[in-house]
């Protein structure tokens, strides 16, 4: 979704422009990632770390001080997961209020979120945080509790509440800016047309880097269009000493000291395959999804890249795409080259970077007539829609005919590919 500073008041809209010219200036690149966020997101922040018994009695808190609007809206958002993101209940943060934005600094094309690492001896958040006070605003990494570096807003009032101003006021002032509460529907037409009006799906998470997951609620599912990223792991020809004979380069797969992607032995080199495996010479390639039954030191405990159709998904983030079941690896999904109409049945098997999403394995690849090649193959555009359901599968590696026969019934019940290929556009 493209942040825009349009919805902010014009003094905060100024100073705003002013301090990421001022950030600049000390070659610190500051990227906005959110400006306004509606009371449902802030409701969807707030409550994915809270228990029942928490946000029951918030909702009657908010019905009793006559915030009946702000109630509605912190039920109809639904459950949510994830670690804590905000304090402040939906109404209450004054990014409702058109007063504050969030920004990650940008280094070599990359979001960072170290506030203590420096680079040519700055921290771009210390220079973020101290250039916004100097323009008058105040800056989330100077607060004493709860720093939240990437933030700041126009006021020194912590919240609406400590301004001054009463829940009627702010549940008034909500209803009349934002109107009802956000039905998955409404969610959809706020996110420009993602899907048809009448189709169950939510924004579920926005990355810093520009990428998007939706979920749909009816049958839950993780829903993305993304590029493809073809990933050699688990496979027993993946990695080599000699990059030239293996699959992927050796450098994919760590470094001396943090092999990733490999089986070490207990000095902590890679292990070698010996004439018991499948490729004897190459290193053993692991997968985040395993075959438990196989010695976790043989190639064959891994999910191969090579013969299974198998999805990636970022590490640290797919927890936070489904919110009514919880995504793990293990779950089946499907993938769709939008250019040439073919579709695979696969498996959530591996994990990769928490910045990046479109990935899957040669055997993927393959399927959807992809060049498989993990060195030089895939496709650089977002021309894939993938899609995971949440609550499937099984917690080890399944065989293609597994997969095909766990996917395909809730594929159907889905809505298959009529409903498939109405995401192309998302």
């Amino acid at each position: 979704m493209a942040i825009t500073f349009n919805d902010l008041v014009p003094e905060f809209r100024s100073l705003l422009s002013q301090l990421l010219q001022a950030c600049a200036a000390h070659g610190v690149t500051m990227v906005p990632t959110e400006s306004v966020r509606s009371p449902a997101q802030q409701a969807k922040y707030w409550r994915q770390s809270r228990s029942i018994i928490e946000i029951n009695g918030a909702v009657a808190m908010l019905r009793q001080h006559g915030a009946s609007f702000l109630a509605d809206v912190l039920v109809s958002v639904g459950p949510q997961n994830g670690d804590e993101v905000t304090k402040v209940l939906p109404g209450n943060s004054w990014h409702q209020w058109g007063e504050a934005v969030d920004c990650f600094w940008e280094v070599e094309g990359r979001a960072e979120w170290s506030t203590t690492k420096k680079i040519n001896g700055v921290n771009g958040y210390h220079v973020y945080a101290e250039e916004a006070e100097r323009l008058g605003l105040t800056a989330g990494l100077n607060w004493p509790r709860f720093k939240d570096a990437p933030h700041v807003q126009l006021r020194a009032d912590d919240n609406p509440l400590a301004s001054g101003l009463s829940w009627p006021e702010i549940d008034q002032t909500m209803r009349n800016r934002f109107g009802a509460p956000q039905t998955t529907a409404g969610l959809v037409a706020a996110f420009q047309g993602a899907a048809p009006a009448h189709d169950p799906i939510q924004l579920s998470y926005s990355a810093p880097e520009g990428w998007n997951v939706y979920e749909t609620t009816d049958v839950c599912a993780a829903v993305f269009r993304g590029k493809f990223a073809v990933d050699a792991d688990g496979s027993p020809r993946a990695y080599n000493q000699d990059d030239s004979i293996a699959l992927d380069y050796l450098a994919n797969a760590g470094r001396p000291g943090n092999w990733w992607a490999l089986v070490t032995n207990p000095d902590g080199t890679p292990r070698v395959q010996d004439h018991a495996d499948p490729a004897p010479g190459y290193y053993v390639s692991t997968t985040s999804l395993t075959n438990p039954q196989f010695p976790a030191n043989r190639p064959s405990h891994y999910v191969d890249a090579s013969t299974i159709p198998f999805l990636v998904l970022p590490g640290g983030r797919f927890q936070h795409f489904t919110s009514s079941k919880i995504l793990r690896p293990g779950a089946v999904g499907v993938a769709y080259n939008r250019l040439n109409g073919k579709f695979c049945f696969c498996q959530f098997a591996e994990t990769g970077p928490a910045d990046k999403i479109g990935e899957g394995s040669i055997a993927l690849a393959t399927e959807l007539d992809i060049n498989h090649d993990p060195k030089r193959g895939g496709l650089e555009n977002r021309d894939v829609v993938w899609v995971v359901f949440a609550g499937t599968g099984v917690g080890r590696g399944m065989s293609i005919a597994e997969i095909n026969a766990a996917a395909q019934p809730v594929f159907d019940q889905w809505g298959g590919m009529a409903r498939l290929r109405s995401y192309e556009q998302l």
